[in-house]
């Protein structure tokens, strides 16, 4: 079992009583027991920036990933580590027995490459079967880790902020089957807790980055190693950035609260973020002199799309540096409003995006492995 950290070292001044008595009985069950929770795509950015933070708040974690993915990191904490798999029912009833909570962050996460079946099997089918196994082995709570793209194009239209209560209207086409997998995968977990077969909370995520992030983080690392960094056009989308800690920090108190039984909310701190200012932070803090460079944004697309072609005759399963839908994403905002989460659950983000991006580079540069992830 692993040690409530909370109640080590001195107790901070400006905590009473109380309040200590309430976050110690928040993570702990009846008779003093930690807390014991299941996170789902454990290896993942989100997956393990969750892994990490509840740790740290002293729950017992078990962590499930597939045989074939990279322990690398989970060996070096705590959590208890399980194989199981989505779209394999039989290996995940094991992987909840005994758990109180279930954090899944599962997916099939290559948007805009692949074909459907693989989002229908893994995101879709696999959190029907996870919901199905929670509820039959007794976990009271499950918290779905979602996404900005079911709501569509609501959230692609300026500088409309998008809250929960918009309809979410992802459609089905071969650029957006991630966004139709996560919508009908958000359903299925209100279907469940509709019937009263599990108590369901929600987050909607834009984009987290932090450690072990294979798309976001990973490409503008990449794209800004050299001094001279190249943009498309007059590209510049708004998106909801947050860094993994914070993302695991409002997933707990929604898992946790009575208020956040049955809701949503976004993952958005007071602003979002212009692109370029992910590229400028990551440019600065890669360190030494960099320039950006605008290129005609369809000598960009040209180049994406040639790309996306040859990684179909290579047979590429993981998601290509760039493709033809990646490019055309940075022509759509994915505006998120926030104000749900702080004024109900009192979340504020707190790593700003300088501060991760400098957090990131430095976990990039201090990897023993290569430093290229593997694909998503």
């Amino acid at each position: 079992m692993h040690p409530i950290r909370l109640l080590e070292g001195r107790p901070c001044p400006a905590l009473t009583v109380k309040k200590r008595a309430a976050i110690i009985f928040n993570i702990i069950g009846v008779g003093g027991s930690a807390m014991k929770v299941l996170v789902t795509g454990a290896t993942g950015c989100v997956g393990t920036g969750l892994v990490e933070r509840l740790l740290s708040k002293g729950y017992d974690v078990r962590a499930m990933a597939r045989q074939t993915s990279d322990l690398s990191y989970l060996k070096t904490t705590k959590a208890e580590i399980v194989f199981g798999d989505v779209t394999r029912y039989e290996t995940l009833v094991p992987a909840a027995r005994g758990v109180d909570i279930v954090f899944h962050c599962a997916a099939q996460v290559t948007p805009g490459w692949g074909p459907w079946s693989q989002f229908e099997a893994v995101t879709v089918e696999g959190t029907r079967n996870m919901l199905k196994a929670a509820s039959e082995a007794g976990a009271k709570r499950f918290l779905q880790v979602s996404s900005v793209t079911t709501y569509g194009d609501a959230c692609q239209k300026g500088e409309a902020l998008v809250d929960e209560t918009t309809p979410c209207t992802a459609q089905k086409t071969p650029a957006s089957y991630y966004d139709y997998a996560k919508r009908l995968a958000d359903e299925a977990c209100w279907e469940y807790h509709k019937a009263g077969k599990i108590t369901v909370s929600m987050i909607r995520i834009g984009i987290a980055f932090g450690p072990r992030d294979r798309l976001t983080g990973d490409r503008l690392y990449i794209q800004t190693l050299i001094p001279l960094v190249v943009w498309p056009g007059k590209a510049n989308p708004n998106f909801a950035v947050i860094y993994t800690s914070d993302v695991a920090e409002l997933a707990i108190l929604a898992a946790t609260s009575d208020k956040a039984i049955g809701q949503v909310y976004n993952v958005a701190g007071p602003r979002n973020a212009k692109m370029k200012d992910l590229t400028r932070a990551m440019m600065k803090a890669q360190g030494g002199p960099k320039v950006l460079v605008t290129v005609p944004f369809t000598l960009c697309l040209a180049g994406a799309i040639l790309i996306e072609n040859v990684a179909k005759l290579m047979r590429t399963k993981g998601t290509p540096f760039l493709n033809r839908n990646i490019m055309l994403q940075l022509a759509k905002d994915g505006n998120l409003d926030g104000a749900k989460a702080r004024t109900e659950l009192g979340w504020e983000p707190r790593v700003s995006l300088e501060e991760g991006m400098c957090k990131y580079v430095q976990w990039r540069r201090n990897r023993k492995t290569d430093p290229a992830p593997p694909p998503p």
